[in-house]
């Protein structure tokens, strides 16, 4: 199996991330390894009456996202490898559709990889059976395993017994492993030297498939950001990655992986958020803050601005003032996309889906290059 070399997006896989993924260009896909996150659908719902009626519960529609799960995989990622994980989903689900979604996969013969824990958030009979299904998957279709470790793992005194006794135990090759470490919700106050302490304790640093680091620092809702402005917020997991990459501590370069441009903890409650644009910079976010939309001033009685607000950003975003930080319309799909929403005659301003298509689009793009050069730079210079 091809050894893994590439930056890792962590991706729910709903329909904005999917299509993100869909519309990469190709030299930018074959730069990347997504690490697809399963997560329970919103049920469907209508108004009778006075109440809110399920139409179709979550399982219904899970049950009939899976029934065509390859198929989409091959649409939004082409034959190259992802990452599979199902640690979001509903336990008495979880180990069912886990292997639903790896066998239909495997049919089309995609380059599947299990994620599991070694070391579960709790001990449940899904949890063990899941890290069953993963590891005879694993063996019987030669594609390997990944293996999650969060940052609180690395309290445990034990961490490199446990790795080795995991892999001992299962009769696991260490080469045909992928060990992803995930420091989660990261902020200013983390020391790269900290991190990069713990990160010794991990067993044969160098016989691991690939080794990853994954970190977010996009909040989990723009609330801190006041509405009608422009805000910067530094891609501190970036940063983070980069003083790790520079380090004379550690035997093996570790790829980088996040969270794009989404909060690394999932929030399955749908609430109506502001109109605004996350655009990723080679440092930071640029976060064009707007209003909810339809809100009625209490004073004025008067209605506030809608979905309009999504078109004033993107003209914002390819003006004048943006110009050092705006990568053009030929940059990627989204910035394409930027560009014909800004365009005088257009008066569709798209919707939270689509806005979040591009962003995420737009920061995969980015990052999958950034990437790239930066091990190449390394490269050069070891």
């Amino acid at each position: 199996m091809t050894i893994i070399n590439s930056y890792i997006p962590i991706l729910r896989w709903k329909l904005a991330e999917r299509k993100a993924l869909e519309q990469l260009f190709q030299q930018d896909r074959e730069n990347l390894t997504p690490l697809i996150e399963f997560v329970m659908p919103s049920a469907t719902t209508k108004k009778q009456g006075d109440k809110i009626v399920i139409t179709k519960t979550s399982k219904e529609k899970l049950t009939e996202m899976l029934s065509d799960v390859a198929n989409n995989f091959l649409k939004s990622c082409g034959q190259n490898i992802i990452f599979i994980d199902v640690h979001l989903l509903d336990s008495d689900v979880r180990v069912s559709s886990f292997e639903q979604i790896l066998s239909s996969s495997n049919k089309l013969n995609l380059l599947s990889v299990p994620v599991i824990y070694i070391i579960p958030v709790t001990s449940t009979s899904a949890d063990m059976a899941t890290r069953t299904v993963a590891i005879n998957y694993a063996k019987s279709s030669g594609h390997g395993l990944c293996i999650r470790i969060d940052r609180s793992h690395f309290d445990e005194n034990d961490l490199s017994s446990h790795i080795s006794k995991f892999v001992a135990d299962n009769k696991l090759d260490t080469k045909n492993i992928d060990l992803l470490v995930d420091l989660g919700v990261i902020g200013q106050g983390i020391i790269a030297e900290d991190i990069v302490k713990k990160l010794t304790q991990i067993p044969n640093m160098n016989n691991w498939r690939s080794f990853i680091i994954s970190a977010g620092a996009f909040p989990k809702n723009l609330t801190e950001f006041m509405p009608g402005k422009v805000h910067e917020l530094d891609r501190l997991d970036w940063k983070l990655w980069k003083s790790i990459k520079d380090t004379t501590s550690l035997s093996r370069i570790p790829l980088f992986s996040d969270y794009t441009i989404q909060c690394p903890i999932y929030d399955p409650v749908n609430i109506r958020g502001s109109v605004s644009v996350r655009y990723t910079d080679n440092d930071k976010w640029w976060i064009f803050r707007g209003k909810k939309p339809g809100i009625i001033d209490q004073k004025t009685k008067e209605k506030g601005p809608g979905l309009e607000q999504y078109i004033d950003h993107a003209k914002t975003l390819i003006g004048e003032s943006f110009s050092k930080f705006y990568k053009g319309a030929d940059y990627s799909f989204g910035d394409a996309e930027i560009a014909r929403i800004a365009a005088p005659k257009n008066k569709k301003p798209g919707n939270p889906t689509t806005w979040l298509t591009i962003g995420i689009n737009h920061h995969i793009t980015l990052v999958a290059r950034q990437f790239s050069n930066s091990v190449e730079k390394k490269a050069e210079h070891s």
